[in-house]
């Protein structure tokens, strides 16, 4: 009840004579004076907080005689004595809090004989008297908290035998009689936290066999001994954080296995080892933080049944552990200590529970996965480690973040790790947490760079022996090559000193003009060259290192690549090759390049980078150089021819026109031809003789899988039944049987003008792939033609199962993609065909494969 004004709590009990529950709270003024001493009531529950009663008259409650609970908190009592109370022999809960009681008689409480909860905290005693509770031997609870008691009497508790809570926090309390607890034999709970208690008795407990939680935090306490908590079997809790404990006794628990939270935070311990915790069979929370931990040992001896410990804000600096007795584990924390190295914890076997390590704000800089990578390694063929993953996935996370990496080559496995795509066969051992808040502290180039962000080629370790001037030496992290990094030097020349076992040379954005310097016999054994963003305009005068595997010439002056090298990287199994950002002015010259570019689209990186400006009609433009027709290449050319027919006009009018039409003519045969052939067959055919032998059985051999039937039914579909028509050879349809598949094979090739192949992973990985394709090779050697027609039956078919010379022939052709543009018509320009002779002059044993190109570039 809530009002200005309140009347009388009797003259509402004698109105409502049959109310349990009263509660007049929140008010200025409450009426506790009584109109008559006959009052019959049945109110059970009385609460009058925060009314701002300052007295309580003689028998207030002189009739309540069925009250169990009196709430009496936040008002402005200052003394408590009996008198008011009457004879409330069933009062079972009294709350007396937050008053400004300075005061109470020995005799307070003698009216309460069944009195079990009873709470004087936040109030102003600065002494209580040792007989306040003999006249209530039944309490369980007692809350004395925050008053300035600072010494309890050592009898105060001896009458209450079904004592079960103790709660005498912030009283400044200074020490503690050994037998205060003497006769409370089922205590269960104690608080006597931020006090000033400097010792502890070891016999203080000695009769609590059923205690279960003491709160010791912020006090004085500088040890606690040996005997303090044994025969505690019921012992749950312990927290004595914010003390001056610099060890914790091996013997501490003998007798308690079952603490579940110790909490010891705070402190001034140095050491944590085994053997204060032997005794303790399931520790769900070890609280070390903020102590002055330099050294951790656990596990060593014998299975720890530790679930969290925290040991964050020591100063640790190193770690023993055997991770795998700590088999009940789920969290480790070492946040903020001084660890420099870090040995990534291993699979511990025979665990279902997740585990978190982890090590934030450290001063690791160096990082061991070893023994990780062994255990992922065993994984592999040994069953048992199947118990390191949680369907499938790891049971360990490692949470690293805030700590000073050094980025060197020795970090590089831990960022190989990281970098690890999901969706492999055997699954990581360890989850990084946090990743993104991975940064490296050295060296000064990388600091503060996320690890992720970097390239591979970052991680290594520098040297200084032999090294040119100007240039930083190392091996990089990911092979173990040596390199010579002269980056930015400023440099017109590459040095003519470096280590012998330089492999690698980086030589970026600097001066250079010509690779002649390159040609030292000291950098003979290259194998990567980076030479971006220099003012390279020519590379004829270079001596390819026959080693050279990689070469990224980006940024420069450069229109094309010497014949020498680009013959020299055709050649390779395998190269990669960075050209974009040179020149872009392309012209009829830049036609080889092109056919270079298209022949080994596979090992240029940056195809579409290498671009030409074209001007078509006045519009300029930019493409990259394999998309430009060669009619826009040669664009120039034809205008140059223009200016030479109309000067030919002054000659002569018939001269001038036979001319132009000759020019235009050869200038423009290509797309002419290209026109023809598409549009206008009979007169392609008519005019322009097929070179392809006559006495074939086929025109094609289809060499396919059995699960791309689908497309080989639909290519006999367009080319057997739809002009022109062809002759096709299929082994489902044309072998015969009870003949070796190899002769088939070598029959149907050899009978064949063409053999297509419908390239696809399957084709590739069957057996027969390779015979059909090697045959259709030799046919080609001996007929000196390109026989063989690729067909892609995607574009992310892998060559990866292809041998490399193999692989070689199928680099050297431009293939054709399934459903691409203009499928039909490249296909069908590709296949055999007839038509009538031209005199000897007109033929041009390149004109057909020209063609081809001209119509791919379509």
């Amino acid at each position: 009840m809530k009002a200005s004004y309140i009347p009388s709590i009797f003259d509402i009990v004698m109105q409502y004579p049959q109310l349990q529950i009263m509660t007049i709270c929140d008010n200025s003024a409450v009426d506790l004076s009584s109109r008559t001493n006959n009052i019959t009531n049945s109110l059970r529950i009385l609460n009058l907080r925060n009314n701002s009663i300052q007295l309580l008259p003689e028998n207030a409650f002189l009739n309540f005689h069925n009250l169990k609970e009196l709430d009496l908190s936040e008002n402005k009592l200052s003394s408590i004595t009996e008198a008011p109370f009457g004879k409330l022999h069933a009062l079972k809960i009294l709350e007396l809090s937050f008053n400004s009681i300075a005061s109470i008689s020995k005799d307070a409480l003698r009216v309460f004989p069944n009195l079990e909860t009873f709470s004087l905290s936040n109030n102003k005693l600065n002494s209580i008297n040792n007989n306040l509770f003999q006249f209530s031997p039944r309490l369980k609870s007692i809350d004395l908290s925050f008053n300035n008691l600072k010494n309890l009497p050592e009898s105060l508790f001896y009458s209450l035998n079904s004592l079960e809570k103790i709660l005498c926090s912030s009283c400044n309390i200074q020490a503690i009689d050994k037998d205060l607890f003497l006769n409370n034999i089922n205590l269960l709970y104690v608080a006597f936290g931020n006090n000033e208690i400097e010792v502890l008795p070891s016999d203080l407990f000695r009769r609590q066999r059923f205690l279960e939680y003491v709160d010791l935090g912020y006090n004085n306490i500088s040890e606690v001994y040996k005997g303090t908590f044994w025969n505690k079997s019921n012992l749950l809790g312990l927290n004595i954080s914010r003390n001056n404990l610099k060890s914790l006794n091996a013997d501490l628990f003998i007798g308690s296995p079952n603490i579940h939270l110790l909490n010891v935070s705070g402190n001034k311990l140095e050491m944590l080892k085994d053997d204060v915790i032997a005794n303790m069979n399931d520790i769900e929370i070890f609280d070390l933080s903020y102590n002055k931990i330099k050294y951790v040992e656990l596990g060593i001896k014998s299975e720890i049944r530790l679930r969290n410990i925290w040991l964050s804000h020591n100063f640790i600096k190193e770690i023993k552990i055997d991770w795998r007795n700590l088999v009940f584990l789920e969290k480790f924390n070492m946040d903020y200590n001084e660890i420099k190295s870090l040995h990534a914890p291993p699979c511990i076997l025979n665990v279902k529970q997740t585990i978190t390590f982890s090590f934030r704000h450290n001063q690791i800089s160096e990082i061991d996965l070893q023994s990780t990578l062994a255990d992922e390694k065993r994984a592999e063929t040994d069953r048992t480690m199947a118990g390191c993953f949680f369907n499938g996935l790891s049971k360990n996370f490692l949470d690293l973040a805030f700590n000073p990496l050094k980025c060197d080559c020795h970090l590089y496995p831990f960022y190989f790790y990281l970098k690890r795509k999901p969706g492999r066969q055997i699954p990581s051992l360890l989850t990084f947490i946090n990743e993104n808040e991975l940064a490296c502290s050295q060296p000064l180039s990388l600091q503060n760079s996320t690890l992720l962000s970097l390239s591979e080629d970052v991680f290594s370790c520098l040297f200084e022996t032999d090294c040119p001037q100007q240039c930083t030496c190392g091996f990089r992290g990911r092979d173990k090559l040596f390199f010579v990094n002269c980056t930015g030097a400023n440099l017109s020349e590459v040095p003519q000193g470096a280590p012998y076992q330089t492999t690698v040379l980086y030589f970026n954005y600097n001066r250079l003009r010509s690779m002649k310097s390159l040609n030292n016999k000291i950098w003979h054994n290259l194998t990567e060259l980076y030479v971006d963003f220099n003012e390279l305009e020519d590379l004829t005068s270079w001596e390819v290192p026959e080693k050279l595997r990689f070469l990224s010439i980006k940024g420069n002056n450069l229109r094309t690549l010497p014949k020498h090298l680009m013959d020299f990287i055709a050649n390779q199994s395998d190269f990669h090759l960075l050209f974009g950002g040179n020149d872009k002015h392309c012209t009829c010259k830049s036609k080889v390049f092109k056919e270079f570019l298209i022949a080994n689209a596979a090992f240029i990186k940056d195809l579409d980078k290498i671009i030409c400006e074209i001007n078509s009609n006045g519009t300029n433009s930019s493409l990259p150089l394999y998309e430009v027709p060669d009619a826009l290449l040669c664009a120039d050319e034809q205008e140059d021819g223009s200016n030479k027919g109309l000067t030919t006009i002054a000659l002569g009018i018939f001269f001038t026109v036979l001319l132009t039409l000759v020019l235009i003519y050869y200038k423009q045969r290509q797309l002419i031809l290209s026109f023809l052939y598409i549009h206008c067959d009979q007169v392609f055919h008519i005019c322009f003789e097929e070179s392809d032998c006559e006495d074939k059985v086929f025109d094609a051999f289809i060499a396919y899988s059995s699960t791309d039937r689908n497309i080989v039914m639909t290519l006999l579909e367009q080319l057997e039944k739809k002009e022109p028509f062809f002759r096709l050879c299929i082994h489902e349809r044309n072998w015969l049987p009870g003949r070796f598949i190899t002769d088939n094979i070598i029959h149907s090739v050899q009978n064949s003008k063409r053999t297509i192949i419908v390239l696809s992973d399957t084709f590739i990985s069957s057996p027969w792939f390779k015979m059909e394709l090697r045959a259709a090779v030799v046919k080609v050697s001996e007929d000196k033609m390109n026989k063989v027609i690729v067909i892609l039956v995607d574009k992310s078919t892998s060559f990866d199962g292809v041998e490399p010379d193999l692989r070689h022939v199928i680099s050297k052709r431009t293939y054709l993609v399934w459903g691409e543009r203009w499928f039909w018509e490249k296909l069908r320009y590709a296949m055999p065909r007839k038509s009538c002779k031209l005199n000897d002059e007109d033929i041009d044993s390149n004109r057909r494969l020209s063609d081809i190109s001209l119509l791919l570039d379509v």
